[in-house]
């Protein structure tokens, strides 16, 4: 049997992978590989690739595997992560104190209506955990497969998030070991093999991500600004004193002033040319919501909170939008490809931190070598 994969993540936010009463005393394994097998697919499908959407039933398009037609049965996903008649490739085990704590509440100094319900945020961020992924069978993880798990987490290191509430800040994580580092599969070889691969092909499902639609930023903090003691107090949120940050703090619980100061953006954004609204009848589409007649909905944007690394402070924002997407949809990618535009409303939205950005790369090959 192949050796284990071992792999050392330090969470930089609060990882959460609650349970359905929403506690997060640890970190779950299915959230894990929830989260996992959710970037692999928009991988996939940002290479021009088939990825299914598991949380459909058959009828909808999830793979089935056919013994006659074997891998060109089921997507790529799938002969990774498994599906009906076919088993995952692996076994992941979770170790490391996870505890996310209780949420604590948040809300807006000045949030402009009297039904402002605030937000609920992890208090805690985990110290190092272990993921180990154990090969199911002889011919399991190999060069492909390892590499596949590789560059999935490497991606979410740089640009995205890991397990839940991702779009409310959570899920920064930092890779500090991995086992097989030095013989993994470079992104380049990678990008060949997985276009080579026998796979089911078909029609992607509608409104799954696709790394080709990813648009966003890292944002760096101003040096000068973050040198000073209690810095943070000028972020336009009550209930920050709730949270351990002390005179040194590694983060700020910050997403939900920029995203407020998103929403306010979405909201006060004149008409679209070409579409018979504006940006401010689509927030709830885009910001996500849980009231009729679009709700229930996951954000589309996804901000982190602050978190320092080494010397520095950053965050990141990002959002899967369609590039062939209506004119709502062209208009809000317009302004998260705007430098001087996105600036503005994310030191609004940080009560005037002065930051920099940094545009994400524009194609996938970019995400996956890190050169974006």
């Amino acid at each position: 049997m192949p050796e284990p994969i071992v792999v050392t993540l330090q969470p930089m936010t609060p990882l959460w992978t609650g349970d359905a009463n929403q506690r997060g005393s640890r970190i779950r394994e299915t959230g894990v590989l929830g989260s996992l097998r959710w970037w692999y697919e928009a991988i996939v499908r940002g290479l021009g690739l088939y990825a299914c959407d598991p949380t459909c039933d058959p009828s909808s398009g999830s793979c089935k595997y056919d013994e006659n037609k074997k891998l060109s049965s089921i997507c790529l996903a799938c002969q990774l992560f498994g599906c009906t008649g076919y088993g995952r490739r692996f076994r992941l085990v979770v170790d490391g104190n996870g505890d996310a704590g209780q949420p604590v509440e948040v809300k807006l100094k000045n949030p402009g209506m009297s039904s402002h319900r605030g937000w609920r945020i992890p208090p805690n961020v985990a110290g190092p955990l272990t993921l180990t992924l154990y090969p199911m069978r002889p011919d399991a993880m190999d060069a492909f497969e390892s590499a596949a798990i590789y560059h999935t987490l490497r991606f979410i290191e740089r640009y995205g998030a890991l397990g839940a509430k991702t779009s409310h800040g959570q899920g920064v994580v930092k890779i500090t070991d991995w086992s097989i580092l030095t013989a993994v599969m470079e992104a380049d070889a990678w990008i060949g093999a997985v276009r080579a691969r026998r796979a089911k092909v078909a029609a992607n499902p509608p409104s799954t991500p696709n790394l080709g639609d990813l648009i966003g930023a890292a944002v760096r903090l101003d040096d000068a600004t973050t040198s000073k003691a209690n810095w943070w107090s000028a972020i336009p949120l009550n209930g920050l004193g709730s949270f351990s940050l002390g005179n040194d703090p590694g983060w700020i619980p910050s997403a939900p002033a920029l995203r407020a100061q998103l929403r306010n953006w979405l909201r006060s954004t004149a008409n679209v040319p070409g579409f018979a609204g504006s940006l401010r009848d689509e927030r709830h589409r885009l910001m996500g919501t849980i009231q009729a007649p679009v709700g229930p909905k996951g954000s589309d944007i996804l901000v982190s909170h602050l978190y320092k690394a080494g010397d520095q402070w950053s965050m990141r924002i990002f959002a899967f939008v369609p590039k062939n997407g209506n004119p709502v949809n062209l208009a809000l990618r317009m302004f998260l490809a705007n430098p001087s535009a996105l600036k503005a409303e994310v030191e609004r939205g940080l009560g005037g931190i002065p930051i920099e950005l940094a545009a994400f790369s524009t194609d996938v090959r970019g995400f996956l070598t890190g050169e974006g």
